[in-house]
């Protein structure tokens, strides 16, 4: 039941008719442009697991689709232990039709979050909308280092766009491979990008201060609104549910102000 009332959430917000937006008559931004957002978010657990905090900033400089590169600066309370965490990333058109991106990050503190991470992918454009994704992640967890592979397809449909993809993760104390899938949905308006995104199956979490991360059934949905309010202020919004069988579920709020520089 949990899953077909999550599929039917994401028809409904997809089906947004979004006349406002398309009454919007702020201009594009332009290709080349700098932004800064500034973020916060809350979640509550259930099973008696308290909430989360966290507070962000990132810094992104984007030319067209051609290249951009960010960084990132966060503040996280999880289960009562705070990590800050710092985060990087490049994206460049290395061919015409193939894009892709490095990301790092590390968390002097990392308590719950992983102490490292490294990620790297591939797009493949294709023609009539097409895209075809592959990539792969590594965490470290002091003595414990999951490696993450996902492959995915898309396709765009003048402003909609839909993804699928499967992530298969391993744990270096634990054999086997954990599976999900998930699907994902964005529309692109003069004045919102609006996304929606379920998956469900087995995924790698960590649950706890001073545990190590293992393996959980999942099932999250997520939907968020980037809402431009003028040519240079934007406010992205959003809010998710995440059920991990055996440990808790949790609802997350995220709200965060743009400002193109």
């Amino acid at each position: 039941m949990k899953i077909w009332a999550a599929v039917a959430t994401m028809l409904l917000a997809v089906g947004i008719p979004g006349a406002a937006s398309a009454l919007c008559r702020i201009p594009p931004p332009p290709a080349q442009r700098v932004t800064l957002e500034e973020g916060a978010s809350s979640a509550s657990l259930t099973k008696g697991r308290g909430t989360w905090s966290g507070g962000s900033m990132v810094l992104e400089a984007r030319d067209g689709n051609a290249r951009s590169a960010y960084i990132r600066a966060a503040d996280d309370v999880r289960f009562g232990e705070n990590d800050n965490d710092y985060e990087g990333g490049a994206y460049l058109a290395v061919r015409p039709h193939v894009i892709a991106d490095v990301i790092g990050s590390f968390s002097p503190q990392h308590n719950v979050l992983p102490a490292s991470s490294l990620q790297g992918d591939l797009d493949l454009r294709a023609g009539s909308g097409y895209g075809y994704q592959v990539g792969y992640a590594s965490r470290q967890y002091g003595t414990v280092g999951p490696s993450i592979e996902h492959v995915g397809m898309d396709r765009y449909f003048r402003d909609l766009r839909v993804a699928g993809t499967m992530t298969f993760a391993r744990l270096t104390n634990v054999p086997g491979v954990a599976l999900s899938e998930g699907i994902s949905m964005a529309r692109y308006l003069p004045c919102d990008t609006e996304n929606v995104a379920l998956s469900t199956g087995r995924d790698v979490e960590n649950v706890g201060f001073g545990t190590p991360p293992a393996v959980y059934h999942s099932l999250t949905i997520s939907l968020g609104d980037i809402h431009r309010l003028s040519s240079r202020v934007g406010l992205n919004v959003g809010v998710g549910w995440y059920g991990l069988t055996g440990a808790y579920d949790r609802f997350e709020v995220r709200v965060a102000l743009r400002e193109r520089l």
